[in-house]
């Protein structure tokens, strides 16, 4: 096998990978061996036929690709092993050259463009400094009443109503949406659960459902945005059936409500409240040291970041958005049309961040490798991370 070595801009590298006619043999009674077996030639048992009646059974075509495709697979990696290279991408293959596959003479010449883990340069990273100062910590009245909110909803009955809805209401609905007569089912939806006022719902549509009841059913026009690729917004015609109306009861905050999380009375509950609102406010205050931290990193760590890493970040920042968009309940082109954006533009949107994720990522692997911290360590990362954030709060 021979090897060319091409260094690209962006971590990129440039493999030209020649197979000469005695490796290629070997490729070649690997595939034949493994085809023939299962061939059929009249007059003959499997795999004993004469081998040109063989060849001419399994077709030239597929031969010659399955014996490409068998060159390429066990070659490529001996090549990034030979030359000391760690790739971060699948590579791109341009098959130059293949010439006389079925016969002794055969050769292969083809080339392989892959991004290469980035060479990373980090500055004084010892040096980097936080300001650890510790303020107090207060919680307001509103504070705990807003967390007993949240837990009163969760404990919330509901009681079937035949009256006029409104505000604070549940309600279940079909809705459909047509623009100029198409369905639009981005904006339709059957079943589908609200609570009145929750602003899940743009506020125009909630608004035309007040005062409807169980049963009916409604047709009204809204001016918006149909999806995310129109920006001009178009008078967009609904139906909407109501299935069920109920009205929320909420439970009332007293001790037994307070039981219900195992606390004895509500002076404890709103205690432990208060407690739990005071570790959050920790957290975010050491997560502010943190991003502070982080920030001054990435202006020490010079780093080329290969296209392909940016593009496998962003696709995980998209598979994390749709868990999260998919929990609400909402699918994800209603949450494209929310955004006013397409799938193509969140992605641009998300760019910036995943070259600081990198990059964040990059530097504290830099770190690892100058405090001798070990690579296959699960936790290298994280003991990275702590080393510096040691030396920034000295």
């Amino acid at each position: 096998m021979e090897i060319k070595k091409e260094v690209l801009p962006k971590s990129k590298v440039k493999l030209t990978v020649k197979l000469l006619p005695p490796e290629m043999r070997v490729f070649f009674a690997r595939v034949y061996n493994r085809i023939a077996s299962q061939i059929e030639v009249k007059g003959f048992r499997p795999g004993q036929a004469p081998r040109s009646m063989i060849i001419a059974a399994i077709g030239e075509n597929r031969l010659q690709s399955e014996i490409v495709d068998e060159a390429l697979k066990e070659s490529y990696p001996q090549a990034l092993k030979k030359e000391n290279l760690i790739p971060v991408s699948p590579p791109r293959v341009n098959l130059k050259m293949m010439k006389d596959l079925l016969a002794d003479t055969a050769e292969i010449e083809y080339e392989a463009e892959v991004d290469l883990l980035p060479e990373v340069t980090i500055g004084k990273y010892k040096e980097i400094r936080i300001k650890k100062e510790r303020k107090e910590i207060k919680v307001a009245k509103e504070e705990i009443e807003q967390v007993l909110s949240h837990l009163a909803r969760q404990q919330a009955q509901f009681k079937d109503i035949d009256r006029p809805i409104k505000q604070g209401d549940r309600v279940e609905i079909n809705f459909e949406a047509f623009d100029k007569g198409v369905k639009l089912e981005n904006l339709s939806s059957k079943n589908y659960p609200v609570i009145l006022g929750s602003k899940v719902l743009i506020p125009e549509f909630e608004e035309k459902l007040i005062g409807l009841k169980r049963g009916d059913k409604k047709e009204f026009k809204l001016q918006l945005s149909p999806n995310a690729q129109e920006k001009t917004k178009k008078q967009i015609d609904f139906k909407v059936e109501i299935l069920l109306t109920q009205e929320v009861i909420s439970p009332k905050f007293d001790d037994e409500f307070a039981k219900k999380y195992k606390k004895k009375n509500m002076a404890e509950l709103k205690s432990a409240i208060e407690n739990d609102v005071i570790k959050q406010k920790e957290i975010g205050q050491r997560r502010a040291l943190e991003n502070e931290m982080l920030e001054k990193l990435i202006k020490i760590t010079k780093v080329e970041i290969p296209e392909s890493l940016i593009e496998q970040e962003i696709a995980r920042q998209i598979s994390q958005i749709h868990s999260r968009v998919s929990a609400t309940g909402l699918s994800f082109e209603q949450y494209l049309n929310n955004l006013n954006k397409t799938e193509e533009e969140l992605k641009e949107g998300l760019k910036p961040q995943a070259e600081k994720t990198i990059k964040i990522g990059l530097g504290l692997g830099e770190i690892a490798k100058l405090e001798k911290i070990d690579p296959k360590d699960k936790e290298a990362g994280k003991k990275a991370f702590d080393k510096l954030y040691s030396y920034a709060t000295k």
